[in-house]
This record gives structure tokens, sequence and C-alpha cells, in this order.
């Protein structure tokens, strides 16, 4: 957290490009994984570390969780998007979702395979 968030992006991407991990758009998705590193960072001021703890606890590698709170995360950036001005409760509802977010929620409201993630992690 010592480093500014530009060197954060750029460190992420570099992982990725190193392990081969294939991202369409690598600034956007460097960009999620720094804000959620960020959020569990932040501890219990809010519920990102938490989640992290119980996706792991729940199997998931520590990439795979930080892929499956940037997916919530993700979601809730992008309806702010659309939605134009910031919703009543958006916060709220995101914080709810990380709060319920399990590896089974991930895999059905996401489509995500954290057997894939974890082939595409070790090659």
């Amino acid at each position: 957290m010592a480093l500014d968030e530009g060197e954060q992006q750029h460190l992420v991407e570099q992982y990725h490009r190193i392990e081969g991990i294939e991202i369409p758009n690598s600034r956007a998705h460097a960009a999620i994984h720094v804000i959620v590193e960020t959020q569990i960072a932040l501890g219990n001021e809010l519920p990102a570390q938490k989640a992290l703890e119980r996706l792991m606890e729940e199997g998931l590698a520590r990439h795979d969780a930080i892929h499956a709170i940037g997916s919530v995360l993700s979601e809730h950036l992008f309806g702010m998007i659309k939605d134009g001005a910031r919703e009543p409760g958006a916060t709220e509802r995101y914080y709810h979702q990380l709060e319920e977010l399990t590896v089974e929620r991930w895999v059905n409201n996401y489509g995500a395979d954290p057997d894939e993630e974890e082939e595409n992690n070790a090659e």
C-alpha cells in the first residue's frame, strides 16, 4: 500500500503477463485488483477482508478470491456508470453482496470456474 496506484497497477499487469494469464483489458483488470486490494487493506472498515478470508476458507486461492470480489465490484461500478447518478443505497448493496459472497454464488452469478482459473494461474 506504500506504492501509488499507478505503480500498483503496473505490478498487477506485470504479474499477469509473467504468469501467462491472458486478460482482454489488462488495465481495467489491474485497476479492479488494486481497488480490491485497497479495500482489503482497510481491514474491518469494509467487508472485503472478511469476504477474502471466507472465500479462501472455501478453497479459493487468494488470486481467485480477489477475482470473485472484483466481479462483485465490477458489477457495482457498471451499475453506477449505467445509472448515471449515484443511486441511493448502492454502496450498502455492494457491501451486502460482499457479505453474502461465496464460491458457489460467484460461480452461479458470474459464470466463474475456479478450476479453470487455477489452471490459468498454474500455466
